[in-house]
């Protein structure tokens, strides 16, 4: 382990691999792995990235792992985290920034999002802004709200990464539904195979929770995409680290 590593108190860390920072840590580096591979890149060298909602395992799986990365900021609406980052982490390479936007789960009390809010960054100034575990905890509004708002944060040429819930089965096994399903089945009693039907747009699933776990159907999904400024170039299946996820780039 490097002499970079960075250790994150439990309470400040987020996610369902939380519980174990290795764990966490190894995660966050398979996700940067996959980002890369995704967006045909060796590495993060020579990068700018913008990591929206970024909890802490990329920072420390940059760290620990001694990745390579030109430029990293990290903006999160949890502050006692971010504060916890900029305090500790001393890498020059490395910004963080707290928010106040409004989220049903996390910050009940924060700013309404808008096409129109502002974050502390430059404009036009990222090769690549990534959200993992953000749009999976955001309503309609908020999903179309942050694609307009981040488009002008995008450099010409770069790209856009973030995870969802759609609300589908998978042939990998790895997605929301296909975890869900089985426990459908048991509540009603049945051993009967249950009839696969067109999914609900929008989907809140766990009452007295909200936004725990956002769900969209793969037309919706794709749908809000439009008129925010941004070209879906894929919606990827699930993997062991991710769900799905969508890989968009600016229009022009």
């Amino acid at each position: 382990m490097s002499e970079l590593a960075l250790h994150v108190p439990r309470q400040l860390r987020r996610g369902g691999r939380a519980a174990d920072e290795a764990d966490s840590v190894n995660s966050g580096y398979e996700l940067i792995r996959l980002m890369c591979n995704k967006l045909g890149v060796a590495s993060l060298k020579g990068k700018k990235v913008l990591d929206m909602g970024c909890g802490t395992k990329l920072v420390q799986a940059i760290l620990t792992r001694e990745l390579a990365v030109g430029r990293y900021v990290g903006c999160d609406v949890y502050r006692d985290m971010i504060e916890f980052l900029k305090d500790n982490v001393k890498d020059q390479r490395f910004e963080f920034h707290p928010l106040n936007f409004h989220n049903e789960m996390y910050n009940p009390d924060g700013e309404p999002l808008s096409a129109e809010s502002l974050l502390p960054v430059h404009e036009n100034d990222f090769d690549i802004i990534c959200l993992f575990s953000v749009f999976t905890h955001l309503a309609p509004d908020d999903y179309s709200a942050m694609l307009k708002m981040l488009r002008r944060y995008i450099k010409p040429g770069g790209h856009l990464l973030y995870s969802l819930f759609v609300n589908e089965l998978t042939e990998s096994g790895y997605g929301w539904m296909d975890r869900v399903l089985p426990h459908i089945v048991e509540k009603l009693n049945t051993d009967e195979e249950l009839p696969i039907v067109e999914p609900r747009d929008f989907i809140d699933w766990v009452p007295g929770k909200p936004l725990l776990r956002a769900s969209y159907s793969r037309r919706y999904a794709l749908q809000l995409v439009e008129g925010t400024g941004w070209q879906v170039e894929s919606l990827n299946d699930p993997e062991e680290y991710i769900q799905h996820y969508m890989v968009c780039t600016p229009q022009d």
